[in-house]
């Protein structure tokens, strides 16, 4: 894939190799990247933080099985909105000083296992954060250090199964 330089979008379900193989993967220009139940194990974002256009990066279910996850300085560049859903082993997760720094928006949704989040308070463009289903003690702590210059909403929505006859 990373001889297609015109490839700006990419949504990756299933399996790939391990982290430090996905550089040399991905297309360098990618500007959205989508990844979903890949249960990599190894944490990915000192990999994906060196892609230089990617502005929008959504993890979704499964797609990290580790208990830690460090955005490293310097990465992340042009990155405005990340999402992580249900990344159910995660439970610390860094942000280095100088890590995304055009960062505006930030959605986490049911990382149930997620404790503490460092360094948040550093990003510079954060605006708004999006809570759902996380622990309360994770929305305190996280409303605590966000500032008073984001905007925090935090969601917790019931699914119940439709029980047909």
């Amino acid at each position: 894939m990373a001889q297609h330089s015109n490839l700006c979008s990419l949504y990756l379900l299933g399996s790939l190799p391990p982290a430090n193989k996905l550089s040399s993967l991905l297309p360098s220009y990618l500007r959205k990247l989508t990844l979903s139940m890949l249960k990599l194990e190894e944490d990915t974002m000192p990999v994906l933080g060196q892609l230089q256009d990617l502005s929008i990066l959504r993890l979704f279910a499964d797609s990290y099985m580790g208990p830690r996850m460090t955005c490293v300085s310097g990465g992340f560049p042009k990155l405005r909105i990340l999402k992580l859903w249900m990344l159910e082993k995660l439970k610390h997760w860094t942000v280095q000083d100088g890590a995304m720094p055009l960062l505006q928006e930030l959605e986490i949704r049911r990382c149930d296992q997620l404790e503490n989040s460092d360094g948040l308070q550093q990003l510079p463009n954060l605006n708004e954060v999006v809570l759902t289903n996380m622990p309360q003690s994770f929305v305190e702590k996280l409303r605590g250090s966000s500032g008073n210059n984001v905007f925090v909403k935090v969601n917790n929505w019931e699914f119940s199964r439709y029980q047909g006859k």
